[in-house]
């Protein structure tokens, strides 16, 4: 109508939404979430710097696009490495602590103790039941690191399973927990563990496989030594439709699609 203008009161949010009365009515409850959403915008900032210092913008951009296009779909693609024992680079021991193949019983211990060590009891009792072993890094009673080694079918995410050679270990989940990180323990744990795999005559090497936006993955792998021999791409929507792999990998690495399987 003509001569009518709107008028929106300044309390009045783009949504319709009170705020200042929110937060007249709400006053502690409104300064949490306004912490909290602050809190977040600092970590996430925190974290972007943190990546561009280490990696360079070019991958902190291609990082964020990959993770974008696979809320959107699934798009995985990953790189497949393998490692002998004759082309381990050696890492220098920076660590006074032990490493050694852990029980189940002290795994169930230290989940218990350190979430950040991203182990639950479901991931533990699978993976001993395929008969994997954990071999990890203990500082006065604390697991620093660990890595999971497997010699039969092992669940990649979703229902994607790793089949490869009878001949090498699958190595995978390697995590070192924050307190720590930069001491390499990463190179100086599978270096050992492989030395004790080959003596045990369990197998020639080692196999893996990262997607490709984990830089500081890659990084760590290229570093101890393991080559790239392959690429496996997985396309699909909610879960996987159909599984694409290199020439390179497929004689000694495959990933297939395989309902039911549990991660």
């Amino acid at each position: 109508m003509r001569g009518l203008t709107a008028v929106v009161r300044p309390e009045q949010s783009f949504a319709g939404c009170n705020t200042v009365g929110f937060r007249s009515r709400h006053p502690l409850l409104f300064r949490r979430v306004q912490f909290k959403a602050m809190q977040t915008v600092r970590k996430s900032r925190n974290r972007f710097r943190s990546y561009v210092l280490h990696h360079g913008l070019a991958a902190t951009l291609f990082h964020l696009g990959y993770r974008a296009l696979n809320r959107a779909a699934m798009v995985m693609i990953f790189r497949v490495v393998a490692l002998d024992g004759r082309g381990m680079k050696q890492e220098p021991a920076t660590a006074c602590g032990i490493w050694r193949f852990l029980s189940r019983d002290e795994l169930d211990g230290f989940s218990s103790k350190d979430p950040s060590l991203e182990l639950t009891r479901d991931f533990i009792a699978l993976a001993f039941a395929r008969g994997d072993k954990c071999y990890g890094f203990v500082q006065d009673g604390v697991l620093g690191a660990y890595a999971w080694y497997s010699t039969s079918p092992t669940p990649v995410q979703d229902s994607l399973v790793a089949h490869f050679d009878r001949s090498r270990v699958y190595m995978h989940k390697a995590v070192t927990a924050p307190a720590f990180r930069g001491q390499r323990l990463y190179g100086i744990g599978v270096e050992r563990a492989l030395q004790t795999l080959v003596g045990e005559r369990t197998a020639v090497g080692l196999i893996s496989c990262v997607q490709i936006h984990n830089h500081p993955s890659q990084k760590a792998l290229k570093r101890i030594g393991f080559r790239t021999i392959g690429w496996t791409m997985v396309l699909g929507w909610r879960k996987p439709w159909i599984v694409f792999s290199s020439f390179g990998c497929m004689p000694i690495f495959r990933m297939l699609i395989q309902d039911g399987s549990a991660s």
